[in-house]
């Protein structure tokens, strides 16, 4: 009798292994450490491109944003998008040695549109389409979402929505955007440890947009201690976006240099906007005037090529974004 139940109880132990090793594998967070699908650190860097607007496939951008060396691609998507469209432009980015960032671009400054974008994540067709691509993708769930939104109302809402989204099968990193149109870091850290403590999976990522010009009061100690107080806090921070510039003016200067430098060294993904082309009327904020390596012009030179501070000299791609394999 004794011997039937030790070889029951091993079965079931040989078959949750199994199971468990059956499983396909997503990113992961160590702290504010991401970690790939195979378990190798991994900082993100590469470019916003407004994919839904501009090359609904990716198919002739991701080529060329491949080729600066960028290892990630933050996408601009919509609640318009249909499964197939979504299973290829994610396939398309892994292709190019890109891990994507999808998001939904559709309550941009508007809060009220959060369930808007909560259920156009968990309609079966959509879930299972990132289930498909889950071992190399990440859910931005909603780019900017709201602006001037009270701490209690933006945590409760991000609350119902990393539960709604687990809920209908979601394994992957969800990236939540900070409010006040993406540039109110106070809020986000203050709401993050609650938000990775109520989603079951502790895979949760903060995203703060720096669009923070000189004129509204941001200058380089400030992007520093931001950032850094971030850190120290253990939070599992990106930036998801920022430019050289809001506008033209002297106050319009964005400390970008000390945005990447300081993220840089404390280890911090970084995602510049946009590649290009398409901002209006910020045509400056286009890195490339034509979505070329080749039409690369300043800003986009800047932060994709040249400098030492910039993408090509910094991103790293992981094992399996160059394999599709795990390492031995």
């Amino acid at each position: 009798m004794k011997l039937a139940v030790l070889l029951v109880i091993s079965f079931l132990l040989s078959s949750a292994q199994a199971a468990d090793k059956a499983a396909p594998a997503t990113f992961t967070l160590d702290g504010r450490q991401l970690l790939d699908a195979c378990g190798e650190p991994f900082v993100p860097m590469g470019p916003n491109r407004m994919v839904y607007w501009l090359d609904r496939t990716g198919l002739s951008s991701f080529s060329e944003i491949a080729k600066t060396g960028a290892n990630t691609v933050r996408i601009v998507w919509t609640t318009e998008g249909k499964p197939a469209e979504l299973n290829a432009v994610l396939k398309n980015a892994f292709k190019q040695q890109l891990f994507p960032i999808i998001e939904l671009h559709d309550a941009t400054g508007d809060w009220s549109k959060l369930d808007l974008l909560i259920n156009y994540w968990t309609q079966p067709e959509i879930a299972a389409t990132i289930a498909k691509h889950q071992r190399y993708t990440i859910v931005n769930i909603g780019n900017e979402v709201g602006d001037k939104v009270p701490l209690e109302e933006y945590t409760e809402g991000y609350i119902r929505a990393i539960t709604r989204l687990r809920e209908a099968g979601y394994r992957v990193p969800l990236m939540i955007d900070a409010p006040g149109w993406g540039k109110d870091i106070d809020t986000l850290q203050a709401a993050g440890p609650a938000l990775i403590a109520a989603d079951p999976q502790k895979n949760i990522l903060l995203s703060v947009h720096m669009w923070w010009p000189k004129m509204w009061g941001y200058d380089d100690a400030r992007v520093r201690a931001e950032l850094q107080e971030s850190v120290d806090a253990g939070l599992p921070l990106i930036i998801g976006e920022f430019g050289d510039r809001w506008d033209d003016s002297e106050g319009g200067a964005i400390p970008y240099r000390t945005i990447i430098k300081t993220a840089l060294e404390l280890e911090i993904g970084f995602l510049p906007w946009s590649w290009g082309p398409g901002n209006k009327p910020q045509k400056h904020l286009d890195m490339s005037d034509d979505g070329t390596v080749e039409g690369l012009t300043g800003w986009g030179r800047e932060v994709m090529l040249d400098e030492t501070y910039a993408i090509a000299r910094n991103a790293k791609r992981t094992h399996l974004q160059t394999t599709g394999e795990c390492a031995p």
